[in-house]
């Protein structure tokens, strides 16, 4: 495999926090639980900060480099297995759409989650199926992600996730 791009220290410690918040909050943390409520405000905080730096850095991190475009993803994807190979540092075209699907989601399941907690939405049952409905919504994006990371791997020979590793 060739050697891989690595992501800045921000994006890996952004991505991993959220990742291994939002595991723990859907499969091991009481819902509704004070370590949920935490676990969810930690996962916004992370999510906004990572968006942050992406408007601060001058890495491929930066926002504007994963501006999404979904007619140019679907060329790239065909393009990656008519010829197996991926030239992209960073994200690339189809992964930058997975990655503001996954910040989206990542955002509204935590503000929906808040909701839940504020005087106005308190024991709202419509809210609590929106929150679970884009938990639920959250873990599909994550499987289509983790999915697409091996099958580019076989694909291009590029070892994708050693890019997030300290």
């Amino acid at each position: 495999m060739t050697e891989p791009f690595k992501w800045d220290w921000v994006v890996k410690a952004t991505l991993w926090t959220s990742a291994i918040l939002f595991m723990a909050n859907f499969f091991v943390l009481e819902e509704g639980g004070q370590w949920h409520e935490w676990a969810g405000y930690l996962i916004l905080i992370s999510v906004i900060v990572r968006l942050i730096w992406g408007m601060l850095t001058a890495s491929p991190a930066r926002l504007s480099h994963v501006a999404p475009n979904p007619a140019k993803a679907v060329r790239h994807l065909m393009d990656v297995y008519l010829f197996r190979q991926d030239k992209h540092n960073g994200h690339n075209l189809a992964g930058a759409i997975m990655v503001w699907v996954l910040w989206s989601l990542l955002i509204a399941t935590a503000s929906s989650g808040w909701g839940m907690e504020t005087d106005d939405f308190w024991g709202s049952d419509w809210l609590e199926e929106v929150h679970e409905t884009l938990a639920n919504l959250t873990m599909v994006a994550v499987a289509i992600h983790v999915a697409a990371v091996i099958l580019m791997t076989k694909l291009t020979r590029k070892a994708y996730l050693r890019s997030m590793l300290p």
